[in-house]
């Protein structure tokens, strides 16, 4: 997987925030007098905890990145690929944190920001194994390529079986009503499990299904009515026998739909990922905004 955009972006500037403040720390150093020793204990070790700073700032984006593209990617195998690319994202922020908690005293301001840090990207890493285990199930594409391809197959067999009557080719008038009506019932059902796939609230879930089961009802009596026309002969036969495998894909559309994974991950995604993420960068901020001003003063 190539590296997002906005990753690439990050990089750049934290390159270039990270060149500008080695330019200014050396002003400083230089007009402060500071040479030997001295100047690169205090130059090495800021310069050092800049950088960490700017890759945790980077691989946090790149964690966040590689998680929306999880819960967005359209196959399990992509879904999967980017989880791994987000964990190790993760992993690296990680590193990053403990190589800069060894480079500060404590106590001191600079402890306290990094404590604060590390204890919102603690938050933020539950958050994205949560989005993450749920993105991976992709339930509710699975239930979308199920509702398009074998529901359509098994309703396709269901109107060729009762397409003799339905085109008034065999049969009465009646039994081509009767065939009508159930095949639009059972139209009405494959119509509703897209919306059923998309909804994310239990009881619009539990409105829609009321609706599938009504619809069933119905196309169940009318294939059993038109057997009763046509004596259990010729197309009620065939025609139940595709509805039963239509219904059992029904059956298994709702409940993939009810797991409804790649919607709750989505909403997760969107909401306190978001929030997570936001604190995250706040403390990072905090921390480099200190590492400015200790070079600004050049006492660190």
């Amino acid at each position: 997987m190539e590296m997002g955009a906005n990753t690439k972006r990050l990089l750049i500037w934290a390159a270039l925030g990270l060149a500008a403040a080695a330019v200014a720390l050396l002003a400083v150093y230089a007009l402060s007098g500071l040479r030997g020793a001295k100047f690169e204990e205090i130059f090495g070790r800021n310069m050092q905890k800049a950088r960490l700073v700017g890759r945790m700032r980077v691989n946090l984006y790149a964690v966040a990145e590689a998680e929306k593209s999880a819960v967005l990617a359209e196959t399990d195998e992509a879904s999967q690929e980017y989880a791994r690319l987000s964990r190790l994202s993760a992993e690296k922020v990680a590193a990053a944190l403990a190589e800069c908690k060894g480079l500060v005293s404590r106590p001191s301001p600079d402890a306290d920001l990094l404590q604060r840090f590390e204890e919102a990207f603690a938050g933020f890493r539950k958050v994205n194994e949560e989005v993450l285990g749920l993105a991976v199930q992709n339930t509710n594409l699975k239930a979308q390529a199920l509702s398009f391809e074998q529901s359509s197959a098994a309703l396709a067999r269901m109107e060729q079986a009762l397409s003799p009557y339905l085109e008034g080719l065999r049969g009465t008038p009646k039994a081509g009503r009767v065939a009508a009506r159930a095949l639009a019932e059972a139209l009405r059902i494959q119509a509703l499990q897209a919306p059923h796939i998309m909804e994310k609230t239990e009881a619009r879930m539990a409105e829609l299904e009321a609706r599938m089961a009504d619809a069933d009802r119905l196309a169940r009596a009318s294939l059993s009515y038109l057997g009763n026309i046509l004596g259990g002969r010729d197309a009620a036969v065939p025609a139940l026998a595709a509805y039963e495998d239509f219904h059992k894909v029904t059956v298994e559309v709702v409940r993939l739909s009810r797991e409804n994974t790649n919607v709750r991950s989505l909403v997760l995604t969107l909401d306190r990922r978001t929030k997570a993420l936001a604190l995250c960068d706040e403390a990072l901020h905090a921390l480099e905004e200190k590492i400015h001003a200790d070079m600004a003063k050049g006492t660190r």
